[in-house]
């Protein structure tokens, strides 16, 4: 079994989801006794992202101070190397004579609507010499299918991985069309459920002291809005909004918050209502009862939900419009039930990503 492992992820990024998903997998390494480190990989196109201002003063500060809580989060949890990487040559003159191990994913490491629409061979772990163990876990495309004219070069680079684990179908189907069926790739679990415990990071400081409705939104539409709504007149609970987008209505909006404190009224919510699919992640991970809404843009996105909803038997869980929606859908969830099989997908993503690593 190699013990040194660098992972490679979305990580300098101020996105919650991507931020802790980048934890879980360097504290389950951690966990089983690898000695991890997490590149501190940064293209221009993110620094861009995560930098520049916003439209009017007070976001902008706003920004700012999301921005030193992330680094904060990121300097005392993640453990980052010491070199700052903004371009692959850098990866690959750092590495050149590397024999460890080294994972992408996961997130959309793989989607190029994310990436400059460009495949950005850090992600495919393209800087690397044949000494080098490659392993993808839980990568995903999203929604964007791989086009014809990066297939030839995406062929040959999935072929020098020694294991590749994706965390949807779509992107499965994607890397069997690629190779021809010459690769399969097998679909696990985000490395945010191989985690249980994550009292390490908890704040709970911006909690009530009454049941709470939490929405976290990535995309904004005016029908989740009205849903949302709709939920929240049935419940009678008051609202917390974790989103990226502020709900004037809201009893609380928390846009800027660490991912410490994000997590913790995360952790507590009665009911939560998300389009995302870490907050679907996390609604699980901390057995909250939960809905998803359907994505308006860029449905395909949905399949991230639905492959997990499905496999833990919660497909009624997703809403696919309002129209569709029944009192029923905020019925408690039988956590109990949803053990049996939510332990087997654990079970299984362990087992896959430990026997990657093996030598």
């Amino acid at each position: 079994m190699t013990k040194k492992v660098h992972t490679i992820t979305f990580q300098h990024v101020l996105n919650y989801g991507a931020v802790l998903q980048a934890y879980a997998l360097a504290k389950f390494l951690k966990n089983h006794g690898f000695d991890v480190e997490v590149l501190d990989y940064r293209p221009s196109y993110f620094m861009y992202q995560t930098y520049r201002p916003r439209k009017g003063i007070f976001k902008t500060i706003n920004k700012l101070k999301k921005n030193i809580r992330f680094y904060r989060f990121r300097k005392k949890y993640l453990p980052l190397t010491r070199d700052i990487f903004f371009t692959t040559k850098s990866l690959e003159k750092k590495y050149r004579l590397s024999h460890e191990a080294f994972i992408t994913g996961s997130d959309q490491v793989w989607n190029k609507e994310l990436t400059d629409n460009k495949v950005d061979n850090g992600y495919f772990l393209n800087f690397l010499p044949n000494s080098a163990l490659r392993v993808s876990y839980a990568a995903s495309i999203g929604n964007t299918p791989f086009e014809d004219a990066d297939k030839k070069h995406l062929k040959k680079i999935l072929a020098s991985f020694d294991t590749v684990l994706v965390r949807e179908d779509f992107a499965q189907k994607q890397i069997t069309e690629i190779t021809d069926g010459t690769i399969h790739a097998d679909v696990v679990i985000d490395p945010t459920l191989l985690l249980s415990d994550y009292d390490e990071i908890l704040d709970f400081s911006l909690v009530p002291d009454q049941p709470y409705l939490v929405s976290y939104l990535t995309e904004d539409s005016k029908e989740v809005r009205e849903y949302i709504e709709h939920v929240r007149e049935i419940t009678k609970l008051p609202l917390i909004n974790l989103g990226h987008h502020e709900i004037s209505s809201a009893d609380k909006n928390y846009l800027y918050e660490s991912p410490s404190k994000w997590l913790g009224v995360f952790s507590k919510a009665t009911m939560v209502c998300t389009n995302s699919f870490h907050g679907n992640a996390y609604a699980l991970i901390f057995k909250r009862n939960f809905t998803v809404f359907s994505r308006v843009t860029k449905k395909q996105l949905n399949r991230r939900q639905l492959t997990l909803l499905e496999k833990l038997g919660l497909q009624d869980r997703f809403i696919p419009s309002l129209n569709d929606f029944k009192e029923h859908h905020l019925e408690g969830i039988d956590y109990d039930k949803v053990l049996v099989k939510y332990q087997e997908l654990v079970t299984h993503s362990k087992d896959k990503l430990l026997k990657a690593l093996k030598s």
